[in-house]
Protein backbone atom coordinates (compact mmCIF):
# COMPACT_ATOMS: atom_id res chain seq x y z
CA UNK A 1 0.00 0.00 0.00
CA UNK A 2 1.45 3.37 -0.97
CA UNK A 3 1.23 6.48 1.18
CA UNK A 4 0.31 9.92 -0.13
CA UNK A 5 4.00 10.86 0.24
CA UNK A 6 5.06 8.20 -2.28
CA UNK A 7 5.96 9.55 -5.73
CA UNK A 8 3.48 8.79 -8.53
CA UNK A 9 4.09 5.82 -10.78
CA UNK A 10 6.79 6.50 -13.35
CA UNK A 11 8.23 9.42 -11.39
CA UNK A 12 12.01 9.66 -11.17
CA UNK A 13 14.06 11.68 -8.71
CA UNK A 14 16.83 12.03 -11.29
CA UNK A 15 17.15 15.21 -13.33
CA UNK A 16 16.95 15.09 -17.15
CA UNK A 17 18.21 17.36 -19.92
CA UNK A 18 14.66 18.70 -20.26
CA UNK A 19 14.65 19.59 -16.55
CA UNK A 20 17.84 21.61 -17.05
CA UNK A 21 16.27 23.66 -19.85
CA UNK A 22 13.16 24.28 -17.74
CA UNK A 23 15.35 25.35 -14.80
CA UNK A 24 16.84 28.06 -16.98
CA UNK A 25 13.40 29.14 -18.12
CA UNK A 26 11.58 29.05 -14.77
CA UNK A 27 14.30 30.04 -12.30
CA UNK A 28 16.65 32.27 -14.30
CA UNK A 29 13.92 33.29 -16.78
CA UNK A 30 16.19 33.22 -19.80
CA UNK A 31 17.44 30.81 -22.49
CA UNK A 32 20.30 28.54 -21.54
CA UNK A 33 23.77 29.79 -22.38
CA UNK A 34 25.90 27.20 -24.25
CA UNK A 35 28.61 26.90 -21.59
CA UNK A 36 26.21 26.61 -18.66
CA UNK A 37 23.96 24.19 -20.51
CA UNK A 38 26.90 21.93 -21.38
CA UNK A 39 28.02 21.94 -17.73
CA UNK A 40 24.62 20.86 -16.42
CA UNK A 41 24.10 18.27 -19.16
CA UNK A 42 27.39 16.63 -18.12
CA UNK A 43 26.12 16.54 -14.53
CA UNK A 44 22.85 14.98 -15.69
CA UNK A 45 24.74 12.26 -17.54
CA UNK A 46 26.58 11.41 -14.32
CA UNK A 47 23.32 11.44 -12.36
CA UNK A 48 22.04 14.33 -10.23
CA UNK A 49 18.72 14.60 -8.45
CA UNK A 50 15.96 17.06 -9.26
CA UNK A 51 16.43 18.50 -5.77
CA UNK A 52 20.14 19.16 -6.40
CA UNK A 53 19.40 20.75 -9.77
CA UNK A 54 16.70 23.07 -8.40
CA UNK A 55 18.77 24.10 -5.38
CA UNK A 56 21.81 24.74 -7.56
CA UNK A 57 19.88 27.12 -9.81
CA UNK A 58 18.03 28.83 -6.95
CA UNK A 59 21.27 29.44 -5.02
CA UNK A 60 23.15 30.84 -8.02
CA UNK A 61 24.36 34.44 -7.94
CA UNK A 62 22.16 35.21 -10.92
CA UNK A 63 19.00 33.97 -9.21
CA UNK A 64 19.87 35.78 -5.98
CA UNK A 65 20.27 39.11 -7.77
CA UNK A 66 16.49 39.52 -7.76
CA UNK A 67 16.59 39.44 -3.96
CA UNK A 68 19.24 42.15 -3.58
CA UNK A 69 18.21 45.68 -2.53
CA UNK A 70 17.59 47.85 -5.58
CA UNK A 71 17.38 51.57 -4.69
CA UNK A 72 14.56 53.70 -6.09
CA UNK A 73 14.42 57.50 -5.68
CA UNK A 74 10.98 58.62 -4.53
CA UNK A 75 11.88 62.29 -4.54
CA UNK A 76 14.17 63.35 -1.73
CA UNK A 77 14.76 59.89 -0.31
CA UNK A 78 15.39 56.37 -1.58
CA UNK A 79 13.72 53.05 -0.81
CA UNK A 80 15.08 49.60 -1.58
CA UNK A 81 12.98 46.93 -3.30
CA UNK A 82 13.49 43.43 -4.62
CA UNK A 83 13.18 42.90 -8.37
CA UNK A 84 11.62 39.50 -7.70
CA UNK A 85 8.64 41.18 -6.02
CA UNK A 86 6.28 41.06 -8.99
CA UNK A 87 3.64 43.37 -7.49
CA UNK A 88 5.07 45.92 -5.10
CA UNK A 89 8.75 46.09 -6.01
CA UNK A 90 8.45 46.05 -9.79
CA UNK A 91 5.66 48.63 -9.73
CA UNK A 92 7.84 51.06 -7.77
CA UNK A 93 10.78 50.35 -10.06
CA UNK A 94 8.64 51.05 -13.12
CA UNK A 95 6.83 54.18 -11.88
CA UNK A 96 9.32 55.66 -9.38
CA UNK A 97 6.25 56.39 -7.27
CA UNK A 98 4.24 55.03 -4.35
CA UNK A 99 0.70 56.15 -3.51
CA UNK A 100 1.28 59.89 -3.95
CA UNK A 101 -1.98 60.84 -2.22
CA UNK A 102 -0.90 58.94 0.91
CA UNK A 103 2.61 60.35 0.93
CA UNK A 104 1.18 63.83 0.46
CA UNK A 105 -1.26 63.37 3.34
CA UNK A 106 1.57 62.22 5.62
CA UNK A 107 3.87 65.10 4.63
CA UNK A 108 1.13 67.68 5.25
CA UNK A 109 0.64 66.47 8.83
CA UNK A 110 4.23 66.28 10.02
CA UNK A 111 6.80 68.75 11.22
CA UNK A 112 10.25 68.62 12.77
CA UNK A 113 10.36 66.85 16.13
CA UNK A 114 7.21 64.75 15.61
CA UNK A 115 6.91 61.08 16.61
CA UNK A 116 5.49 58.70 14.00
CA UNK A 117 4.50 55.03 14.19
CA UNK A 118 4.28 53.27 10.81
CA UNK A 119 2.39 49.99 11.25
CA UNK A 120 2.98 47.79 8.24
CA UNK A 121 6.06 49.73 7.18
CA UNK A 122 6.82 47.31 4.32
CA UNK A 123 10.09 48.50 2.72
CA UNK A 124 9.78 51.98 4.24
CA UNK A 125 8.05 54.17 1.63
CA UNK A 126 6.28 56.11 4.39
CA UNK A 127 8.68 55.51 7.30
CA UNK A 128 11.72 56.82 5.44
CA UNK A 129 9.78 59.82 4.13
CA UNK A 130 8.58 60.63 7.65
CA UNK A 131 12.08 60.26 9.08
CA UNK A 132 13.36 62.92 6.71
CA UNK A 133 10.58 65.34 7.72
CA UNK A 134 10.70 64.92 11.51
CA UNK A 135 14.49 65.19 11.53
CA UNK A 136 17.01 64.33 14.22
CA UNK A 137 14.75 65.69 16.99
CA UNK A 138 11.90 63.45 15.87
CA UNK A 139 11.41 59.69 15.79
CA UNK A 140 9.86 57.09 13.51
CA UNK A 141 8.98 53.61 14.75
CA UNK A 142 8.60 51.22 11.80
CA UNK A 143 6.56 48.10 12.64
CA UNK A 144 7.07 45.29 10.11
CA UNK A 145 7.19 41.46 10.51
CA UNK A 146 7.98 40.28 6.96
CA UNK A 147 11.63 39.08 6.81
CA UNK A 148 12.15 40.19 3.18
CA UNK A 149 10.65 43.61 3.85
CA UNK A 150 12.80 44.02 6.94
CA UNK A 151 15.99 43.59 4.94
CA UNK A 152 14.83 46.21 2.42
CA UNK A 153 13.79 48.52 5.25
CA UNK A 154 17.16 48.20 6.98
CA UNK A 155 18.90 48.79 3.65
CA UNK A 156 16.85 51.96 3.15
CA UNK A 157 17.76 53.25 6.61
CA UNK A 158 21.46 52.74 5.84
CA UNK A 159 21.16 54.15 2.31
CA UNK A 160 19.52 57.36 3.57
CA UNK A 161 21.88 57.71 6.54
CA UNK A 162 19.04 57.83 9.07
CA UNK A 163 19.51 57.51 12.82
CA UNK A 164 15.98 58.42 13.90
CA UNK A 165 14.20 55.21 12.81
CA UNK A 166 13.56 52.35 15.24
CA UNK A 167 12.43 49.07 13.72
CA UNK A 168 10.02 46.81 15.58
CA UNK A 169 10.28 43.47 13.69
CA UNK A 170 6.87 42.19 14.81
CA UNK A 171 3.24 42.25 13.70
CA UNK A 172 0.96 44.69 15.51
CA UNK A 173 -2.11 42.98 16.96
CA UNK A 174 -4.40 42.94 19.96
CA UNK A 175 -2.15 40.65 22.03
CA UNK A 176 1.09 38.70 21.91
CA UNK A 177 1.04 35.44 19.95
CA UNK A 178 2.76 33.59 17.12
CA UNK A 179 1.15 33.82 13.68
CA UNK A 180 1.92 32.79 10.12
CA UNK A 181 2.47 35.24 7.29
CA UNK A 182 1.06 34.71 3.81
CA UNK A 183 3.63 33.86 1.16
CA UNK A 184 3.41 37.11 -0.83
CA UNK A 185 6.97 38.51 -1.06
CA UNK A 186 6.04 41.97 0.24
CA UNK A 187 2.34 42.51 0.90
CA UNK A 188 1.98 39.55 3.24
CA UNK A 189 -0.85 39.40 5.75
CA UNK A 190 -1.37 37.76 9.12
CA UNK A 191 -2.88 34.27 9.30
CA UNK A 192 -3.57 31.84 12.10
CA UNK A 193 -0.37 29.91 12.81
CA UNK A 194 0.02 27.03 10.33
CA UNK A 195 1.64 23.67 11.07
CA UNK A 196 5.40 23.59 10.44
CA UNK A 197 6.37 22.56 6.93
CA UNK A 198 3.21 23.87 5.32
CA UNK A 199 3.07 26.38 2.48
CA UNK A 200 2.80 29.28 4.94
CA UNK A 201 5.33 28.34 7.58
CA UNK A 202 6.96 31.77 7.89
CA UNK A 203 6.18 32.77 11.44
CA UNK A 204 6.01 36.13 13.17
CA UNK A 205 5.57 37.35 16.72
CA UNK A 206 2.65 39.68 17.33
CA UNK A 207 2.74 42.43 19.93
CA UNK A 208 0.27 44.87 21.44
CA UNK A 209 1.74 48.29 20.78
CA UNK A 210 0.33 49.71 24.01
CA UNK A 211 2.86 47.48 25.73
CA UNK A 212 5.68 47.52 23.18
CA UNK A 213 5.63 51.32 22.78
CA UNK A 214 4.60 52.38 26.26
CA UNK A 215 7.85 54.34 26.49
CA UNK A 216 6.87 56.84 23.76
CA UNK A 217 6.75 60.36 25.21
CA UNK A 218 4.40 61.61 22.50
CA UNK A 219 2.63 60.40 19.38
CA UNK A 220 1.85 62.69 16.48
CA UNK A 221 0.95 60.44 13.55
CA UNK A 222 0.11 56.77 13.08
CA UNK A 223 -0.07 55.13 9.68
CA UNK A 224 -1.65 51.63 9.43
CA UNK A 225 -1.67 49.45 6.31
CA UNK A 226 -1.66 45.77 7.21
CA UNK A 227 -3.93 43.99 4.75
CA UNK A 228 -7.07 43.68 6.86
CA UNK A 229 -5.51 43.33 10.32
CA UNK A 230 -6.07 46.99 11.17
CA UNK A 231 -8.76 46.40 13.81
CA UNK A 232 -6.59 44.09 15.90
CA UNK A 233 -3.67 46.52 15.63
CA UNK A 234 -5.83 49.41 16.81
CA UNK A 235 -7.24 47.33 19.67
CA UNK A 236 -3.69 46.67 20.87
CA UNK A 237 -2.82 50.37 20.55
CA UNK A 238 -6.05 51.83 21.94
CA UNK A 239 -4.62 53.29 25.16
CA UNK A 240 -1.81 55.27 23.54
CA UNK A 241 -4.00 56.43 20.65
CA UNK A 242 -6.71 57.61 23.07
CA UNK A 243 -4.10 59.37 25.22
CA UNK A 244 -2.28 61.23 22.43
CA UNK A 245 -4.99 61.45 19.73
CA UNK A 246 -2.46 61.46 16.85
CA UNK A 247 -3.32 62.05 13.24
CA UNK A 248 -4.18 58.72 11.57
CA UNK A 249 -3.64 57.43 8.05
CA UNK A 250 -5.39 54.06 7.85
CA UNK A 251 -6.02 51.83 4.84
CA UNK A 252 -9.69 50.93 4.47
CA UNK A 253 -9.89 47.84 2.26
CA UNK A 254 -13.21 46.02 2.72
CA UNK A 255 -12.03 43.01 0.69
CA UNK A 256 -9.16 42.40 3.12
CA UNK A 257 -11.07 43.42 6.23
CA UNK A 258 -13.85 40.90 5.54
CA UNK A 259 -11.33 38.09 6.05
CA UNK A 260 -11.68 39.00 9.74
CA UNK A 261 -15.50 38.99 9.54
CA UNK A 262 -18.27 40.39 7.38
CA UNK A 263 -18.80 43.34 9.73
CA UNK A 264 -15.12 44.25 9.96
CA UNK A 265 -15.27 47.28 7.59
CA UNK A 266 -17.95 48.86 9.76
CA UNK A 267 -16.09 47.89 12.93
CA UNK A 268 -12.94 49.67 11.78
CA UNK A 269 -14.85 52.87 11.02
CA UNK A 270 -16.68 52.61 14.35
CA UNK A 271 -13.42 52.38 16.28
CA UNK A 272 -11.98 55.43 14.59
CA UNK A 273 -15.13 57.54 14.86
CA UNK A 274 -15.44 56.70 18.55
CA UNK A 275 -12.26 58.76 19.13
CA UNK A 276 -12.37 61.30 16.32
CA UNK A 277 -15.23 63.44 15.01
CA UNK A 278 -14.72 62.67 11.31
CA UNK A 279 -12.62 60.88 8.70
CA UNK A 280 -11.62 61.82 5.18
CA UNK A 281 -11.68 59.07 2.58
CA UNK A 282 -9.04 59.44 -0.14
CA UNK A 283 -8.32 57.15 -3.08
CA UNK A 284 -6.03 56.88 -6.06
CA UNK A 285 -9.05 57.79 -8.22
CA UNK A 286 -9.43 61.30 -6.81
CA UNK A 287 -11.91 60.60 -4.02
CA UNK A 288 -11.77 63.05 -1.11
CA UNK A 289 -14.88 62.89 1.04
CA UNK A 290 -15.51 63.59 4.72
CA UNK A 291 -17.70 61.39 6.94
CA UNK A 292 -18.83 61.49 10.55
CA UNK A 293 -21.07 58.40 10.40
CA UNK A 294 -20.11 54.83 9.55
CA UNK A 295 -23.20 54.06 7.37
CA UNK A 296 -22.51 57.10 5.19
CA UNK A 297 -18.88 56.06 4.62
CA UNK A 298 -19.87 52.48 3.77
CA UNK A 299 -22.59 53.62 1.36
CA UNK A 300 -20.11 55.89 -0.40
CA UNK A 301 -17.54 53.09 -0.70
CA UNK A 302 -20.16 50.75 -2.21
CA UNK A 303 -21.21 53.37 -4.77
CA UNK A 304 -17.65 54.27 -5.76
CA UNK A 305 -16.57 50.63 -5.92
CA UNK A 306 -19.42 49.93 -8.35
CA UNK A 307 -18.55 52.98 -10.46
CA UNK A 308 -14.87 52.06 -10.61
CA UNK A 309 -15.70 48.46 -11.54
CA UNK A 310 -18.22 49.53 -14.20
CA UNK A 311 -15.54 51.77 -15.72
CA UNK A 312 -13.22 48.76 -15.98
CA UNK A 313 -10.59 50.36 -13.72
CA UNK A 314 -10.65 47.65 -11.03
CA UNK A 315 -12.43 44.34 -10.46
CA UNK A 316 -15.56 44.51 -8.34
CA UNK A 317 -14.77 44.83 -4.62
CA UNK A 318 -11.13 45.86 -5.09
CA UNK A 319 -11.41 49.59 -4.35
CA UNK A 320 -9.72 50.74 -1.17
CA UNK A 321 -9.72 54.10 0.57
CA UNK A 322 -7.09 55.67 2.78
CA UNK A 323 -8.75 57.18 5.83
CA UNK A 324 -7.21 60.44 7.02
CA UNK A 325 -7.96 61.59 10.56
CA UNK A 326 -6.72 64.88 11.98
CA UNK A 327 -5.10 65.21 15.39
CA UNK A 328 -7.82 65.58 18.02
CA UNK A 329 -5.87 67.63 20.56
CA UNK A 330 -3.35 70.48 20.35
CA UNK A 331 0.25 69.63 19.58
CA UNK A 332 2.67 69.88 22.51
Amino acid sequence: MSSRDDPPAGWSKWATAEDVRYAYRLILRRPADPGGLAHYLRLVERGISLEYLAESFAASDEAQEDRLPTPVDLGGYRVCVQKRDAEFGRNILATKEYEPHVRRAVAERLRAGDVVVDIGANVGCIALQAAGIVGREGLVVAVEPNPDNLQMLYAGIVLNGLDNVRVLPHAASAAASVVSLSDNPSNSHVLAAQAPGGPRSVYAQTVALDEALAWLPRLDLVKIDIEGHEIAALDGFATLVARHRPALVVEFNPRCLRKQGEDAPAALLDRILALYPAVRALSAFGDDERFSRTPDALAYWRRRDREIADAGLLPDGMLHFDLIVERNRPRP
